[in-house]
């Protein structure tokens, strides 16, 4: 899949970033910030995401590209009860 650009909520402020959910996993490209840790969760497209690695691009403190895993869905509405 192709880089998205996408606004994504990380270390309490939302910036202009970019997603990648490709089969091999996902992978968030934000501006450089020192704040950002592993274990932090970031949000992107309406879901939450666990960090799990992190690369600073190039070694230039420009960019930083987060591998994540999946957390939940960020819910926009009540959920209907199926199967009832």
């Amino acid at each position: 899949m192709a880089w998205i650009d996408t606004d994504i909520a990380v270390s309490g402020e939302t910036v202009k970033g970019s997603i990648n959910a490709a089969s091999d996993g996902t992978r968030i490209e934000v501006p450089f910030d020192k704040g950002i840790s592993v274990g932090d969760t970031v949000t992107a497209d309406g879901s939450e995401y666990k960090i799990t690695g992190i690369t600073n691009v190039g070694d230039r403190d420009e960019t930083l590209q987060l591998e994540v895993t999946h957390g939940k869905s960020v819910s926009r509405r009540a959920s209907g009860k199926s199967g009832r």
